[in-house]
């Protein structure tokens, strides 16, 4: 187990370039420039102590443990999909199911 928990906003980040395969890409989809985007990625690597992508001239690829995350984190934003949707039809007043 790491020291420090890792920043669940990071998770974003990861997604946004496991999809793309390019931080600049990335990026432009998460509204922040991509040195930011790097930054991010490797703080979460740092966090979790491993590697997630295999960074190459034409891109990143994911690795095992990206791999393995990717599911994990598409779960994550699934889920903060539903809160928010929940939310907003609370804040109409509306029934929640």
């Amino acid at each position: 187990m790491t020291s420090q928990p890792f920043d669940w906003n990071d998770l974003r980040f990861f997604l946004a370039v496991a999809r793309s395969r390019t931080v600049s890409l990335a990026g432009r989809r998460t509204g922040t420039d991509h040195a930011t985007v790097g930054r991010r990625i490797s703080a979460l690597e740092a966090a979790l102590g491993l590697q997630l992508f295999e960074r190459n001239p034409r891109g990143y690829n994911l690795t095992q443990h990206g791999e393995a995350l990717l599911g994990m984190a598409g779960a994550i934003e699934a889920e903060a999909v539903r809160i928010e949707e929940t939310a907003a039809v609370s804040s109409k007043g509306l029934p929640v199911r």
